[in-house]
């Protein structure tokens, strides 16, 4: 996987950005006239024409990454030169060629990285074309041998840039096979045939009749088509990053606009029905951007197959984020929105050109669905458990081990210890099902994987806890009760004095003690702030009287750590402690609540006048807001982890195939769109996870992976449903514990509103993200 160079890159995009600013771009106005050639000189001095070329060609060498953060830019801006067409398809179908013909290839390659030349890849034949192997007798170009010479005859069409080029780069078939040729725009026999774009692009179709060609113009004759594809998948990619940015830079305008527009004495901005749309459309942004990153990132490594199911995985995201961001901000502008005068207009006519051209999204959704493997890789249940009798090491360097090592080593463990028919449960375990497990990571010393070695842990990296939480993930081992181990411990060490930290760890390493989490009440769910159980301070004590409730297995909890009000005069946020409370004390009642699923899954828990020493008190009183907050981002990143979504894929096949589900377009259709979000979501996870890794806090961008992960396991989960027929409207789980098809839907419904609902999520990014004022 290729990394980029993050100070690199923003210095690209930064200088992209101040030469781009030298004119105001959307004040140029798409004439549907040919390109600028004095500014397209400009762009070759920039270094933009020759980007991703070899420094031996004429380029700057450099990898697509940079070359993507121009194109953002670019669309930011709404530049109206054709890079993609006239300087990311020639450069890499003429990089990508061998064997002869190498000399005129690299002297025109030079060409189009100085701006002396401005060529156009002609290859497509036939509407909906995705890729030059997919001919057309009929209309393809072909080529024949005439006293030396070499004779077209056929069409090419939609080619971008069209008329006002220098020339083509023509493919053709022939007796010999593919070729490719150079077409100069002045030669004889050449048809061209105009039209604009939507946004006034340049295009063209092409005739060719009896054209007659040098043998110098032949430019190969081998690894044409490949090379072609391949320049067109780098095309969608770069084409992608275009329409993110103008996606991007939309939305901006779109909310300048609701901020300081007022309807009903109101600003728009106020109203929450808009700020939850345009958080949607954002999602779908960067989800598109999510997803280019990751096929960027693995671009130099993925064979043939990967690149074009990860570019076909882009371009149908990006198509889809432009036209819904673009046709939004239509909406929300209102009538000036439908005017040329607003450049929403030249934001919307960009969106429609650019999702349509190199193939639309439902093409692509349906070459990714052909492409990409039937379901993502999970172990199976019948491993091999021949490491039962390995011993494994209880202390080690972890974080010099190599991570290869390192997961290996997880997994032969997984296999060796955890049980099999504990794998992937659908439902939280209660402590009597988990507690062997438990007991044995806490003998081998693997209990508490993120703590200090001086405190028990592993003392693990943040690369490396991410690591051994994904492979214990991909296994399908279930959570234990962790509400100690991944949050109570943390605050300890950070927020704990010393003697709270030799009273509490320990027990939370054996398993004598297990922690619930306290904070929800009936009338302070997502509103945390709202919390009135209080504490009353009385000499070295607490007096805590109040409710906590949706407190996950605390039936089986021996304490609890939770917030209580103990300052009603102040802003609700500052008079919030952080207190741990022994669930056996006098005065605390335990009342478990049955799912809709049938499941105990959580507890109200009630406290009247329970005396809690102050000695319990973590943090200064008053102080627990904070605390409580640092909790918060850690457990998202982790509610938004593709695991489940990936599990119900593997039961969606499952069936598919034993119902014979797959042959029915319909449903590989709907079934190759999910998997498409499944694949978007473990993009965006791993945006977030590689923050987590490098030890950067966690954004409040972290909403969005929370909403999309829950919905798309909400949308996977309704079409495991409909897969089961009627066995989908069956009990969740028998009595034997045996999980039926209803189960990965009804947790999927309780995940849109655990860790703060996904409205709640919403309103955040609206107001900390997009700066919506009223938000």
């Amino acid at each position: 996987m290729s990394r980029p160079d993050s100070a690199l890159i923003e210095e690209i995009r930064d200088s992209a950005r101040d030469f781009l600013r030298r004119r105001d771009q959307r004040r140029r106005k798409r004439q549907s006239a040919p390109p600028d050639r004095e500014y397209w000189g400009e762009i070759a001095e920039a270094g933009w024409l020759g980007m991703s070329v070899p420094e031996a060609l004429g380029g700057l060498g450099l990898d697509w990454h940079a070359m993507a953060a121009v194109m953002e830019e670019a669309g930011r801006a709404q530049l109206p030169e054709p890079l993609v067409g006239a300087a990311v398809l020639p450069a890499v179908a003429l990089t990508r060629l061998g064997g002869d013909g190498a000399t005129a290839r690299e002297a025109l390659l030079r060409d189009i990285c100085a701006g002396r030349r401005i060529v156009a890849l002609a290859w497509q034949e036939t509407e909906g074309q995705l890729e030059a192997g997919e001919a057309a007798p009929a209309f393809g170009v072909n080529v024949a041998s005439r006293e030396g010479a070499c004779v077209l005859n056929g069409e090419k069409r939609h080619v971008i840039p069209g008329d006002g080029v220098d020339g083509w780069l023509v493919s053709c078939d022939g007796e010999q096979g593919p070729a490719l040729f150079y077409v100069a725009a002045d030669t004889p026999g050449v048809k061209v045939t105009p039209y604009a774009r939507a946004d006034g692009a340049r295009a063209c179709h092409l005739a060719f009749e009896s054209v007659v060609l040098p043998p110098e113009n032949l430019l190969a004759r081998r690894d044409v088509l490949e090379a072609v594809d391949a320049a067109l998948d780098v095309g969608r990619l770069m084409q992608s990053a275009e329409m993110i940015g103008a996606a991007r830079q939309l939305l901006a305008d779109t909310v300048i606009y609701l901020n300081t527009r007022q309807q009903f004495g109101r600003q728009l901005a106020s109203f929450q029905a808009l700020q939850h749309r345009l958080v949607d459309a954002a999602m779908q942004v960067e989800l598109a951007a999510a997803s280019l990153l990751n096929a960027l990132n693995n671009l130099a490594d993925a064979d043939r197959t990967a690149v074009r199911a990860a570019a076909s995985r882009v371009k149908a995201r990006a198509a889809r984020a432009g036209l819904e961001t673009a046709r939004l901000a239509v909406q929300l502008h209102g009538a000036i929105g439908y005017t040329e005068e607003c450049d929403v207009s030249l934001y919307f006519r960009h969106a429609l050109h650019h999702a349509a051209w190199l193939g639309n999204a439902t093409a692509h959704r349906q070459r990714f669905g052909a492409l990409a493997p039937a379901a993502p890789p999970e172990e199976s249940a019948d491993i091999s458990r021949a490491a039962a009798g390995e011993d494994f090491p209880r202390d080690a360097d972890w974080n010099a081990m190599p991570e290869a090592d390192f997961r290996a080593m997880l997994r032969r463990f997984f296999r060796a210890h955890y049980p099999d028919r504990l794998r992937h449960v659908p439902w939280r375990l209660h402590w009597h099902e988990i507690e062997d497990w438990y007991f044995t990571l806490a003998r081998q010393g693997w209990i508490a994987p993120s703590w200090p070695r001086e405190h028990g842990g592993m003392g693990l990296s943040p690369a490396r806890l991410i690591a051994y939480i994904e492979e214990a993930e991909r296994y399908g081992v279930a959570r234990a009760p962790d509400q100690g181990l991944v949050m109570l411990g943390p605050i300890l060490l950070r927020h704990g004095t010393p003697a709270q930290r030799e009273r509490f760890l320990p027990g939370i390493l054996t398993g004598r003690d297990v922690w619930a989490q306290g904070y929800s009440e009936p009338n302070a769910g997502s509103d945390l702030a709202a919390l009135r159980c209080e504490a009353i301070v009385d000499g070295d004590a607490l007096i805590v009287t109040g409710q906590k409730t949706w407190s996950t297995l605390a039936q089986d909890a021996t304490h609890m750590f939770m917030l209580v009000r103990t300052d009603k005069t102040v802003k609700k946020q500052a008079g919030i402690s952080f207190l741990l409370v022994d669930l056996r004390s006098q005065g605390v009642t335990r009342r478990p609540i049955r799912t809709l699923a049938g499941h105990e899954e959580f507890c109200e828990v009630f406290f009247d006048q329970v005396r809690v020493p102050r000695a319990n008190l973590v943090g200064e009183l008053n102080a627990g807001w904070g605390i409580a907050k640092e909790l918060l981002g850690f457990e998202r990143l982790f509610s938004g982890s593709p695991k489940h979504a990936n599990h119900a894929l593997q039961q969606i096949y499952g069936r598919a195939r034993q119902r014979g589900l797959l042959a029915d377009a319909a449903f590989r259709d709907r079934l190759a769109e999910l998997r498409l979000d499944a694949a978007d979501l473990t993009a965006m996870y791993e945006v977030f996870a590689d923050m987590a890794r490098s030890g950067q806090p966690l954004p409040p961008q972290l909403s969005l992976l929370k909403i999309w992960a829950t919905e798309t396991h909400e949308r996977l989960g309704a079409l495991l449903v409909q897969s089961a027929d009627e066995y989908g409207g069956a009990a969740v789980h028998d009595s034997d514990g045996k999980a039926h098809a209803l189960a990965p839907y009804i947790n999927a419904l309780a995940a849109t509103i655990f860790s703060g609902t996904n409205e709640i999520q919403r309103n955040i990014y609206a107001k900390q993200v997009l700066g919506l004022e009223g938000a």
